[in-house]
């Protein structure tokens, strides 16, 4: 089965979104991967973290992989989905990441009950391919890292990224999968960082 090339998106707007409409074909899956182990500036940590679930509006959170072809709308590619819901997925790389650090002694999901020092919560607000002016893919979320003891917000970023969608959509993937290698070291250092200086 072929994916839906970008040239669909940029149809769409012209008025053929219907283009997009699902063909009845199994839905071809796709994922991504975690930050592998690199140099780090961070420290070493003894504290534990827990991560939480990330939240997202309903036209992210779900396995359909968004396209944008106008700044207030949002299309769906047919005939492929995430493995998971982005908010799944993304927490499930957080965790990896951290474990590659190799920085942090403990760290969990929030759903884990454990008890932490600190509790990484994030908004993901673009998760997306636009196509309202060159073809980008898009990631945009909100991170906090709330000390437990006191329920303090220690810090807050805004972490983005964007960059060519390339020219077919297996090109718009491997975008993700490499803005990702960017974003997810960035938000473990961060975390890392504050942390230490904020215990």
């Amino acid at each position: 089965m072929k994916a839906v090339p970008l040239l669909v998106a940029m149809l769409a707007l012209g008025g053929c979104s219907n283009l997009l409409a699902p063909s009845g074909a199994p839905a071809k899956l796709y994922t991504l991967s975690a930050a592998a182990r690199a140099d780090s500036k961070a420290p070493q940590v003894r504290w534990q973290l827990l991560v939480a679930m990330p939240d997202a509006a309903l036209d992210l959170n779900n396995v359909r992989i968004a396209l944008a072809p106008a700044p207030t709308r949002i299309d769906y590619y047919a005939d492929v989905t995430w493995a998971d819901r982005p908010p799944a997925m993304l927490q499930a790389l957080l965790l990896e990441s951290f474990d590659n650090s190799g920085r942090i002694s403990a760290v969990q999901r929030q759903s884990s009950g454990l008890k932490s020092d600190f509790v990484l919560t994030s908004n993901i607000q673009d998760f997306q391919v636009e196509t309202f002016d060159q073809p980008i893919v898009h990631i945009g979320l909100t991170a906090r890292l709330i000390r437990t003891r006191d329920r303090t917000i220690v810090a807050s970023r805004r972490f983005e990224t964007t960059s060519s969608a390339g020219a077919n959509f297996d090109g718009a993937i491997a975008a993700f999968d490499t803005d990702l290698q960017t974003l997810l070291p960035q938000i473990v250092d961060w975390t890392l960082n504050q942390g230490a200086a904020k215990p």
